[in-house]
């Protein structure tokens, strides 16, 4: 007789009941593996993103206080810069004021001593007077210097208060301190509550991991100038490797390369966007930036110079 058939070796080992009983327990080993993993990614994002709301919450606090230093320390230099204006004024009018009150007592003795011939009538006051043609021809001339000098005292007088006038006018309407109003003061400083205005990226941005989400302020001519630009950090570790990484790039993108757009963490330079937005407020109101004129000074000539030569026209 043939011999009865084996079962599989899978139905030795695991019977029916026992194989999904393994399978249910495999099941729900992998559901909680997963379930483990997927807790773990959570709670290590939790810990990141506090970390990055937290940090990034810091330096948004620490980066308004010094907005507001800048606007006070700002507004302080350009207050100082436009008393100097001021006082150039008043010592560019003085000039002429205070020379004219010399020449005004010397062209008053003048005119005195013609009114006194005049009022006698001939040259000779203490001894007998000359021929009568030659005393006409005297008091004639002497008639003509009077005129001359009562011409140059009108014209002395007329300088020297117009000169005044220019001095005050200039002082009291054009060039006058830049002293900030409460909406411009308002405008300046910012709530911590503005934090809440801000980019998510900002918010939650990982430092040494994420770059940051503006670039950087364009440099001013003395600094593209400065023989030190771009040379790199002296000392080593990672910090000189990272200079040393930016003046490569410096030298790249001066030497025509398109990477000025690409941002690397702590290679590449860059701002928060708060501190973009700042510089665009300053283009878009110039009047309540720290200078009074956007991101730079007042241009040059002064208008204050430009303002007194005109004016200087009426009476120099």
């Amino acid at each position: 007789p043939q011999p009865a058939p084996r079962p599989p070796p899978s139905a030795l080992a695991f019977p029916r009941g026992a194989r999904s009983s393994f399978l249910a327990r495999a099941r729900a080993s992998l559901r909680s593996s997963r379930g483990a993993a997927m807790e773990t990614h959570a709670t290590v994002a939790k810990s990141w993103g506090v970390f990055g709301w937290n940090y990034n919450r810091a330096n948004y606090k620490y980066d308004q206080g010094l907005r507001w230093q800048r606007y006070t320390t700002g507004r302080k230099m350009a207050m100082a810069q436009v008393g100097m204006f001021r006082q150039d004024i008043t010592d560019l009018a003085g000039v002429s004021m205070s020379k004219l009150k010399i020449y005004g007592p010397i062209y008053g003795i003048v005119i005195t001593v013609c009114v006194t011939v005049f009022v006698e009538g001939r040259s000779g006051l203490k001894f007998p007077g000359p021929p009568v043609f030659i005393s006409a021809i005297y008091l004639q001339c002497l008639c003509i210097g009077m005129s001359f000098m009562a011409l140059a005292t009108w014209l002395l007088f007329h300088a020297a208060m117009r000169a005044q006038i220019a001095c005050i006018q200039l002082r009291t309407r054009k060039v006058r301190v830049p002293v900030p109003t409460q909406r411009q003061l308002d405008s300046s400083r910012k709530l911590l509550s503005t934090w809440e205005e801000q980019h998510l990226y900002d918010m939650f941005r990982i430092p040494f991991v994420m770059p940051n989400g503006a670039n950087s302020p364009e440099a001013s001519d003395d600094e593209d100038e400065s023989p030190t630009r771009g040379q790199g950090y002296k000392h080593g570790g990672i910090p000189g490797v990272a200079a040393k990484v930016k003046a490569k790039f410096h030298e790249k993108h001066e030497a025509g390369a398109t990477s000025t757009e690409a941002h690397m963490p702590g290679l590449t330079p860059g701002n928060p966007t708060w501190y973009e937005k700042e510089l665009e407020d300053r283009e878009e109101a110039p009047e309540h930036s720290p200078s009074g004129y956007g991101k730079g000074g007042q241009p040059e000539p002064y208008e204050h110079f430009e303002l007194l030569r005109n004016a200087q026209k009426e009476w120099w």
